[in-house]
């Protein structure tokens, strides 16, 4: 008998959240330990900076921006079947939507995976500010569609659920931002490294209220993916093989063309 996690594709939301725990706490495991960064609520990228946790925090959160990009394909593809001949306003544009958007989140995580903060810091920041703006945008964007497809496709709870995690999600964010350059206003240009914060320090108080931030923005995401393990198990997703068209309209023969 299959397990509680096999049925349909609700394993796909339960891996992210299994790879994204990974990816934050065994870097942060490691650059604590050997004293990289402060224990006390760094930046989660600032856990992945140092060698050799940045290997190990690259190569997760790579896997992690591949299955979140699975899952809100698979969201996507739910939504549109689910929906198709039902007369729902807009469902379709929303839904487009919301996809455009988790994949470009997806694209920021993983560019935040591969340019660490104390190399291509520009970069760096541009992966994280579309992870997390657009990541949060994508959330009140489903949420959206949850309501439109209630509640012969979702349940009440579930899009408030979905609701509540998104403004969470938004008031994190801007919390995060906002904090962040005030701290970095008031830090002293003659300490080099910013992935050490003290207390003694100007603008450490304000720092920490930026790193909190990032942390529950992080989970509001990671329960957000949860909210989908319910829906996910009612479903399966195949893989159709069938000839090019192209080769079809030029005659060419079929041989070797199925597998």
């Amino acid at each position: 008998m299959c397990s509680w996690f096999c049925i349909g594709l609700g394993w796909l939301p339960i891996l992210v959240g299994i790879f994204m725990g990974m990816s934050i706490f065994i870097p942060y495991a490691i650059s604590v330990s050997l004293g990289h960064v402060n224990a006390g609520f760094p930046y989660i990228s600032d856990t992945g900076t140092y060698i050799p946790e940045s290997c190990i925090f690259g190569q997760l959160l790579n896997m992690t921006a591949a299955l979140a990009f699975a899952t809100m394909y698979v969201r996507y593809k739910q939504v549109e079947e689910t929906t198709k001949d039902s007369v729902i306003p807009s469902g379709g544009r929303w839904n487009r939507l919301s996809l455009v958007l988790g994949s470009c989140a997806a694209l920021g995580m993983s560019l935040v995976a591969n340019f660490q903060e104390l190399n291509v810091i520009t970069v760096h920041l541009i992966g994280a500010t579309g992870c997390f703006g657009l990541g949060t945008l994508y959330c009140f964007v489903q949420t959206s569609v949850s309501y439109r497809i209630h509640p012969h496709f979702c349940t009440q709870t579930t899009y408030r659920v979905r609701g509540i995690l998104s403004v969470i999600a938004l008031a994190a964010f801007i919390s995060t931002m906002v904090f962040a350059s005030l701290a970095n206003a008031k830090w002293d240009a003659d300490l080099p490294d910013k992935t050490k914060w003290d207390k003694d320090h100007a603008g450490y108080t304000e720092h920490v209220v930026s790193t909190v931030s990032e942390w529950i923005l992080a989970f509001a995401f990671l329960s957000f993916f949860f909210t989908f393990i319910r829906e996910f198990q009612k479903v399966d997703l195949e893989a159709q093989l069938k000839p090019s068209t192209y080769f079809l309209l030029m005659g060419s023969g079929t041989s070797g063309m199925y597998l």
